[in-house]
């Protein structure tokens, strides 16, 4: 499909947006608001430290705030009520990385081991006097004998763990047990690392940090000098090696159209990226030098989009056939409809692997649909759209983000 006849499918998709943002939000019950996949930096002093995380589980308890914990929850307990959000609220909250992996959660709990162990706090600041800053109460106590060995209650402390992360979050970011991450408590006031001089040739790109607004206001005036192609649909500059890209790689259908301008977003380690939002994707283009021409990259948006629990788990081992595919690297299958949509719009190479199985949902508004996420989409099937030849469709991914953290209405 051309760029140029989609304005009336963008309305459709804008409308389906409000719907799947309602959902995720019950499903979660909170909403993990950042989750874009990043480097993980090292640490920032007063902001960001490495952290033994266990897997919070408890589904069915309340946690300290009142919150009734769900199967795949998106929270974090930290061991101080000084910094326990409200029912509901995101007064307090860290970005947690791991593995190449990110994404933002709300302070619902309080633990582990510890309720007044603000170990992010500057060592003048913290209830455990001689302590540094970042060093949790129970490493201490695990790793060098502090306090005896034991905790604030006289527990022995049996793991250094500073952070519970709900099975949601967890299951996100890829953890399969007990591990260090990098945790940034996002309400300490971290400076932002000097950013690089851009390309020569792109001296006129709009910088942001990783934790700001990206330029998502359309209809900005064309940048016509041999870069750019301007997109009229949204007003919207896109680089002619990422327009080549998303032609090339599904165009609308996959990608959708361009929500922002291209920008340099500046990550929390000081390396730079060089970004476009669209409707359904993140692209980025490497201007390093290493690759001629520019390579262009997709973000693998769906690591961060909700997955029903039961869909999760693999399926048995089986040889592909006409109806089934199977993908050892996941352990999941593309079947059907999906199937048929997977391999003519470029498969793998441009969706990425499987993440999980088909499962059903009834939204909000009471319409049934199917869904199946991918690493780099989330495919929609829609009973009630079967007469109209589109019931399968793919999710606005960026899109819904951008609402969740906030950025867009």
């Amino acid at each position: 499909m051309h760029i140029q006849t989609v304005l009336r499918s963008r309305m459709h998709y804008l409308g389906l947006l409000i719907v799947f943002s309602m959902m995720f939000t019950l499903l979660h019950s909170a909403g993990a608001q950042d989750t874009e996949t990043t480097t993980a930096p090292g640490a920032e002093a007063g902001a960001t430290f490495r952290v033994y995380g266990h897997r919070e589980g408890l589904v069915g308890h309340t946690t300290a705030n009142g919150h009734v914990i769900q199967p795949e929850d998106f929270f974090v307990a930290l061991p101080c009520f000084c910094a326990l959000s409200s029912l509901g609220g995101n007064e307090f909250q860290v970005r947690l990385e791991y593995n190449g992996k990110s994404l933002v959660v709300p302070v619902w709990d309080v633990g582990p081991w510890n309720v007044e162990d603000n170990y992010w706090d500057p060592p003048s600041e913290r209830t455990w006097s001689g302590l540094p800053q970042g060093m949790p109460q129970a490493e201490a106590a695990y790793e060098n004998g502090y306090n005896g060995g034991l905790d604030g209650w006289g527990r022995t402390i049996q793991s250094p763990a500073g952070i519970d992360i709900g099975d949601g979050a967890f299951h996100a970011l890829g953890m399969t047990g007990s591990d260090w991450l990098n945790v940034t408590f996002l309400w300490l006031e971290a400076p932002h690392v000097e950013a690089p001089a851009p390309p020569a040739s792109y001296t006129d790109v709009p910088t942001v940090y990783w934790d700001e607004r990206p330029p998502l206001d359309d209809f900005v005036a064309p940048i016509d000098d041999g870069r750019y192609s301007y997109i009229p649909e949204t007003g919207h500059n896109v680089p002619v090696q990422m327009l080549d890209y998303w032609n090339s790689h599904g165009g609308w259908w996959v990608h959708g159209l361009p929500v922002s301008e291209f920008f340099r977003q500046i990550q929390p380690d000081g390396s730079e990226r060089f970004v476009q939002y669209f409707e359904r994707s993140v692209l980025s283009i490497d201007l390093s030098g290493n690759t001629s021409p520019p390579a262009v990259h997709a973000d693998k948006q769906g690591y961060n989009t909700y997955i029903d629990p039961d869909a999760r788990w693999p399926v048995v081992t089986f040889e592909p056939n006409p109806n089934f595919i199977y993908f050892p690297e996941t352990g999941h299958i593309v079947a059907h409809g999906f199937k048929g949509v997977f391999e003519a719009h470029g498969g793998a190479d441009v969706f990425g692997y499987p993440l999980s199985e088909e499962w059903t949902a009834v939204n909000p508004d009471g319409r049934k649909v199917v869904y199946q996420v991918f690493e780099r989409a989330r495919f929609e099937w829609w009973p009630d759209r079967l007469s109209e030849g589109d019931e399968i469709t793919l999710a606005v991914l960026t899109l819904e983000r951008l609402q969740r953290i906030g950025w867009i209405e």
